[in-house]
C-alpha cells in the first residue's frame, strides 16, 4: 500500500470493525465540526484560551506581528479580532516539548 491508494467505505468499515453507515456518519459529523469552526477570536476569548490576561494577549499578538481586525470605531469602542489561522500560527510557534 502507498499513501496515494484509495479504499472504499466498506473497506474502512471492515478494517476497523464498524458498519459502513457508522463510518459515513462519522465523516459527516467531522465535516459539520469543520464547517462550524470559529473563524475569529476576540481578545477576551484568547485570554481564556491561553490562560493569560488581556494585556498579555496584546503583548503576544504584537510580538508575533499578527494582523488583526478592528471592527469597532474609536478608542473606547474598538473590537479587535484575530483570525483562527493567526491564532494557530502563534500557538504553533509557542508550543514546545516538555523535557
Amino acid at each position: 500500500m502507498s499513501p496515494n491508494d484509495s479504499l472504499k467505505i466498506q473497506d474502512f468499515a471492515s478494517l476497523f470493525g464498524f458498519t459502513p453507515e457508522s463510518v459515513v456518519a462519522a465523516v459527516e459529523a467531522q465535516r459539520y465540526r469543520l464547517a462550524k469552526a470559529q473563524a475569529f477570536y476576540s481578545l477576551p476569548q484568547l485570554a481564556a484560551r491561553w490562560c493569560i490576561s488581556v494585556p498579555a494577549v496584546y503583548k503576544t499578538i504584537r510580538a508575533h506581528e499578527a494582523k488583526i481586525v478592528n471592527i469597532g470605531s474609536g478608542e473606547k469602542r474598538k473590537k479587535i479580532l484575530v483570525d483562527a489561522a493567526t491564532v494557530a500560527r502563534i500557538e504553533k510557534a509557542r508550543t514546545e516539548r516538555m523535557a
